[in-house]
């Protein structure tokens, strides 16, 4: 039974990415990496990109049996980086002892996450005289199938396009929406009319503050072997400490914001609060996304919170040193009745479902700052109903409206200075026109072009003066017109 019962094959992935701390003759010297894996005869090389980073991406399948368990024990995985010289030791020991025993590798391939033999920085030494030079940074797991779709999942991995993608966060959302239990105090909104599928939807985002945040974790005794590991992080993230902390997020695109590097893309993010476990932040944006957020309940917004380490210099955001505290998930979902855009608290949930505080966020759909932008709104979807692709016809239709405005105010004047009498200017209501235009008769002759270039002709051709305006304006107007002649 146990034989049957055995877990024979098991999913390996690797990523090797960018690389620090190296001067710049080594940076420039760093053109490729090659390793010789365990899993295959053929080695492996990839050349460094502009950026001075490798992107290996790797996923393979091996057979736990006595051949895989012998290349493990006590065994390196040994990356090289031409021409600089410089090696990388992964060490694959650990896999030995995970996958020995057939019921202790049955109990982790049941586990969430795969075994994990090195995440993150780890040296490059030097071949001959083992002087460390700089830092690569690694990821080796081998798991089941599941386990390494999880753990690609979690980091936001694309193994068929050799690259991160800019939009993974989202898939974090199956693990996260069941967490997310505590629903957040709702501020009634005027919920904004949804677009057409494909048009991007802005919102007003201000990101508050947070509370409940957790200390650094501390760091108790621990065996030989652990030390070095626990020092290292003690390092990055002092014990026992506040942490300083900001939040991301991803989107189209973000007015007067500034991007950051993250595995995931690029990202925007709010300034840091320095050493607090309630940080306030205060920052306001104005995010351009995709209008599946409206349109789609599953996708939602999400917003990370990262605590900096104590170890990068400046006081920006560095998502690509950093570590994640949680993430907290807001729900633009507009397509059911009643739904309003999200505000308040959020819980902030970490990998494994805990709640590890509150992040304050509201909402709030953009909204016209003054009449002109109403009608330049007007004009805009006035264009778009039309379906005309010309990029000048907005632009003419917003000087022709500019100029009869100007003349409908210079006679109304002079009227009132002849006649004596205040008048009232009319109201005139935008989107009833707009909802009570018949579009259908301008889609009856759809390569009418030269009906267009008329139109455009006409909106160019300056407009005369109105001289006959002012004769037919009232009699007592042209009465005292002849007066004044006199």
């Amino acid at each position: 039974m146990a034989e049957t019962t055995k877990v024979r094959l098991l999913r390996g992935y690797i990523f090797a990415g960018e690389t620090r701390q190296l001067s710049a003759t080594d940076a420039t010297s760093c053109k490729e990496l090659v390793l010789q894996p365990f899993w295959q005869s053929q080695p492996l090389s990839v050349q460094s990109n502009p950026q001075g980073a490798f992107q290996l991406q790797e996923q393979f399948a091996i057979i736990n049996d006595e051949k895989f368990l012998h290349s493990m024990e006590r065994q390196q995985l040994l990356m090289e980086l031409r021409p600089l010289g410089g090696q990388v030791h992964l060490p694959l020991h650990q896999f030995y002892i995970a996958y020995r025993d057939a019921s202790i590798t049955n109990h982790l391939c049941k586990g969430k996450l795969p075994v994990i033999s090195i995440d993150g920085w780890t040296p490059i030494l030097h071949a001959e005289s083992q002087k460390q030079l700089g830092e690569l940074k690694v990821l080796l797991a081998i798991g089941s199938e599941s386990q390494i779709a999880q753990l690609k999942q979690l980091r936001g991995f694309d193994l068929e396009n050799n690259q991160q993608p800019l939009r993974r966060t989202t898939d974090l959302l199956d693990m996260l929406q069941n967490a997310l239990g505590t629903s957040s105090v709702a501020v009634p909104k005027t919920v904004p009319v949804a677009p057409a599928t494909g048009n991007p939807f802005s919102f007003n985002l201000q990101i508050v503050g947070a509370a409940g945040l957790p200390l650094n974790p501390g760091y108790g005794k621990s065996g030989k072997k652990q030390q070095a590991k626990r020092q290292a992080a003690a390092k990055r993230f002092p014990p026992n400490e506040p942490p300083s902390t900001y939040v991301t997020f991803q989107a189209l695109g973000c007015t007067d914001a500034q991007t950051y590097k993250s595995h995931e893309g690029l990202v925007y993010a709010t300034p840091i609060a320095e050493h607090s476990t309630t940080p306030q932040w205060h920052s306001k944006f104005q995010v351009e996304v995709s209008a599946d957020y409206l349109s789609n309940p599953q996708k939602l917004f999400i917003l990370k919170v990262w605590k900096k380490t104590a170890l990068s210099a400046g006081t920006e955001p560095t998502p690509l040193e950093d570590a994640i505290i949680g993430f907290a998930a807001l729900n633009l979902n507009q397509s059911r009745a009643g739904a309003s855009l999200p505000s308040g608290w959020h819980n902030i949930v970490d990998f494994n479902g805990r709640v590890t505080g509150g992040l304050e966020v509201h909402v709030q759909p953009l909204t016209p700052s003054s009449g002109s932008s109403n009608v330049d709104n007007a004009i805009d979807q006035f264009e778009q109903s039309l379906e005309l692709r010309h990029l000048q016809l907005g632009q003419a239709i917003k000087r022709k409206f500019t100029e009869l405005e100007q003349i409908s105010n210079r006679l109304r004047t002079r009227l009132v200075d002849v006649t004596g009498e205040s008048l009232q200017s009319p109201q005139y209501d935008v989107d009833a026109a707009l909802d009570n235009w018949q579009s259908d008769e301008l889609h009856e002759c759809p390569e009418d072009d030269e009906l267009v270039a008329d139109f455009e002709r006409a909106l160019r051709t300056p407009t005369p003066p109105p001289v006959a305006t002012e004769d037919a304006a009232s009699p007592t107007a042209q009465n005292a017109a002849d007066a004044g002649k006199d």
